[in-house]
């Protein structure tokens, strides 16, 4: 009796232990790969078995052993077949968008997490597929192409973005637009940004919001950039490297290594560029090291590091005029050539987030960042040594409420804080070493963001965004010089600037959808608009606001897609930078302008494959920008209904892609931008020009592990002697107005990574 009794329990036993993992259950989320959102109604097939995620990306796996395939599969999205592991624990599951239309592409800006179809603001979206267009050095060609943007481009270290308008009248650098890099600010205390700082190699998607429409991130009148990080490819491991060539010197050496899975991603990249430019005193030299990561430490918890450092020295030809510009493009500032000029700065960005779920509805989400910079710039009226340290953090706490799988109603309440120590002295230049001490300055600048928003969706088709941002901005300037019993110190609080959201955005169906907004937004004045020509702290500039109205449609007929929009911000307190000596500027708020104009995208696949991507695709973005001083006095001069200066009134990019199934692939694409103003009293035009580029490449695998990657194309094929960038209001006995963008040039490269 004891030995059956023994034998049915050893039975027993030897069934549960191999049944055990048959009807074990596991929790699975799917995300977009690209921007980690959850997708929801996600099609999941396992055996005979098929359900759908729901609108937090999650799935039940029940009835499983280790092993076993789970086919995923998602509108718009490349369909995945899931090798079940054999770890136990719940899984993070990333989907490959092919980013073919409106409603494929999802929006984490503003935090929207939801198609673009569904976003009731101006934002555009550009893919891995639009970042490599071009020759990968630098992001402008990818910028240009969307319409209302436009980078004018002077050097690989000199650059200004214009949104809109908004950065036209920045001299060297970009400010009023806001830059983030995966949650982490790019733009320093005082509102500058350098995008170039960024190698293409991190960056796999870049979000454009266009004007004021955020309430989420403070003082960005002419918009906000959101980049965001390549990952490693799912279930992955990967090592290579890259070697590209081209014209005038140029050369460009990438190195990687990766891995993900379902529970960590990393990746390290280190890459190399030199250049010797087109013009002489052009030099370019830039290293960077780039560590990226992203783990599940638990079910409901992701911790985000990032470090990144950078050194680069680059030489400085300057802007030249306009007898030089059509005589001899190539040549350099004599005064900057003489002395051979250039920066050479350290940069170094670190930080760190955690994303919890509390609950089902509820997430807590928050960063820490810290920024470094150390810069030496020899210059023909003195030699700049300066350094800057910031610390910072971000966070935000969401609410969300759905109805089964459908959201109806977010809210969150977040926070900013951003502190900055910068310091800078000048010396006399003897001969391009330091000299005898000029000017020892310091100042402390900081700001505080409180920002909160409610989302409200009836029907799953019309959406109402409400937001409010308080924001109050201080600079502390302290003169460590003080010659004599000058001292120039002081203090300078813009007190606390309010600035609402409301905007609606409705769906007919899931192809047609229209948007209104109305949004407010301002710009505090930058280091040299806060101080007088005597170095004293201005007590009456006053930041820059505006309001923008608009209405967007957007949508799909046929093969056709659609996003268009026409607007309205009406700009106050025109922040003007009035030069008063070679390196001696003071701000003014100066008057009113109106930037309204009206901007198409559209987007056509001409053919298609069997799995519906795109074979052929043909793009074509305009953007009419009729911008005009309203009120605009300087002085004894009214340049009242002038145009504004530094801005086309007709810019359009078009283009045409190929792909095949074979890895072959081409691109060719047009930039056509109109004259401009370059002058407020709009005495000086600069010329019309096109730049046609080209890009040639082919992808295939080898032996199942190597993966290579050859391409090459030529920029500016039609050799267009143009100016990429402009020097508004420049001044002198002979004003040099002009950057020469750079003529016909080619550049060829080759890829190879080992992949397991």
């Amino acid at each position: 009796m004891f030995n059956k009794l023994h034998g049915y329990l050893l039975s027993l036993l030897f069934v549960c232990v191999f049944l055990l993992p048959v009807v074990a259950q596991v929790q699975c989320r799917v995300v977009d790969g690209a921007t980690h959102l959850p997708l929801g109604q996600v099609s999941v097939q396992h055996k005979q078995k098929q359900t759908t995620t729901d609108n937090n990306g999650i799935f039940l796996l029940t009835n499983f052993v280790a092993g076993d395939t789970v086919r995923i599969s998602h509108v718009g999205y490349e369909t995945l077949l899931w090798r079940v592991p054999e770890a136990a624990g719940n899984f993070t599951i990333p989907l490959q968008a092919t980013y073919i239309t409106l409603n494929e592409i999802l929006i984490k800006g503003m935090e929207a997490d939801a198609p673009l179809l569904r976003v009731p603001a101006a934002v555009a979206a550009l893919s891995p597929r639009d970042l490599q267009r071009d020759n990968n050095i630098i992001i402008a060609p990818a910028l240009n192409r969307i319409p209302g943007v436009l980078m004018q481009s002077g050097t690989l270290n000199t650059n200004k973005l214009i949104i809109r308008g908004i950065g036209s009248r920045s001299l060297f650098s970009t400010n009023k637009i806001r830059a983030y890099f995966n949650e982490i600010p790019l733009t320093t205390g005082d509102g500058e940004t350098t995008l170039e700082d960024i190698d293409l190699s991190l960056i796999n998607r870049v979000e454009v919001i266009k004007g004021p429409s955020s309430s989420i991130y403070g003082a960005g009148l002419g918009g906000t950039l959101l980049l965001g990080a390549s990952r490693a490819a799912f279930k992955q491991s990967q090592v290579g490297v890259e070697y590209m060539t081209g014209s005038f010197g140029l050369q460009r050496m990438v190195s990687h290594a990766q891995s993900g899975n379902e529970r960590a991603n990393i990746r390290l990249v280190h890459s190399y560029q030199q250049a010797d430019g087109f013009r002489q005193n052009n030099a370019y030299f830039r290293s960077l090291l780039s560590l990226h990561g992203q783990f599940y430490a638990g079910e409901n918890t992701i911790i985000s590091l990032l470090a990144n450092r950078i050194n680069v020295k680059a030489y400085i030809p300057s802007s030249i005029d306009e007898v030089t510009f059509r005589n001899n493009p190539r040549a350099a500032a004599a005064n900057w050539l003489q002395l051979r000029g250039y920066e050479a700065y350290q940069k170094t960005l670190a930080g760190t987030s955690v994303e919890h779920q509390l609950s089902r509805c509820w997430e807590l989400t928050g960063s820490l960042f810290m920024q470094q910079r150390t810069n030496d710039e020899p210059r023909p009226f003195n030699f700049l040594r300066e350094s800057a340290q910031a610390t910072g953090g971000r966070g935000k706490l969401q609410y969300k409420a759905n109805d089964g799988n459908r959201l109806v109603f977010k809210a969150l309440l977040g926070t900013e804080i951003y502190s900055e120590f910068y310091k800078w002295q000048t010396y006399r230049n003897a001969g391009g070493r330091q000299g005898a001490i000029l000017s020892d300055n310091e100042e402390q600048r900081r700001y505080v963001n409180l920002f909160t928003q409610a989302e409200i969706v009836w029907q799953e088709r019309t959406t109402l965004v409400a937001g409010l941002n308080f924001n109050q901005t201080t600079y502390d300037y302290t003169d460590l010089f003080r010659s004599g019993n000058r001292d120039l110190s002081g203090n300078r609080n813009f007190g606390t600037v309010f600035s609402p959201r409301l905007a609606l955005n409705h769906a007919f169906n899931d192809k047609q959808a229209v948007f209104v907004n109305i949004s407010h937004g301002f710009s505090p004045p930058t280091l040299s608009e806060t101080l007088t020509p005597s170095g004293q702290i201005n007590p009456d500039i006053r930041p820059e606001t505006g309001i923008n109205y608009e209405i967007g449609w957007r949508g799909q007929w046929q093969p056709l897609q659609y996003d268009i929009s026409v607007y309205a911000m009406d700009i106050r307190n025109l922040l003007v930078a009035r030069r008063t000596g070679d390196d001696a500027f003071t701000g003014i708020n100066a008057g009113r302008t109106l930037h309204a104009g009206a901007e198409t995208a559209l987007q056509c696949v001409l053919l298609k494959k069997r799995r519906e991507q795109p074979v052929v695709q043909a793009f074509a973005n305009y953007s009419y920008s009729p911008y005009r001083f309203l009120n605009f006095r300087d002085l004894d001069a009214d340049y009242s209904g002038n145009p504004l200066t530094g801005v086309p009134r007709h810019v359009l990019s078009t283009g045409l892609d190929l792909q095949t199934d074979m890895g072959l692939y081409a691109s060719l694409n047009l930039q056509a931008v109109g004259s401009m103003s370059m002058r407020d009293d709009n005495t000086l035009q600069s010329e019309a020009y096109q730049v046609l580029n080209s890009r040639l490449g082919y992808r295939r695998i080898f032996f199942k592990h190597l993966a290579t990657h050859m391409y090459g194309g030529c920029l500016n094929i039609t050799d267009e002697r143009y100016a990429s960038m402009i020097l508004v209001n420049a001044t002198g006995a002979v004003p040099r107005y002009y950057y020469p963008g750079a003529p016909r040039n080619f550049f060829g490269g080759l890829s190879l990574s080992w992949v397991w």
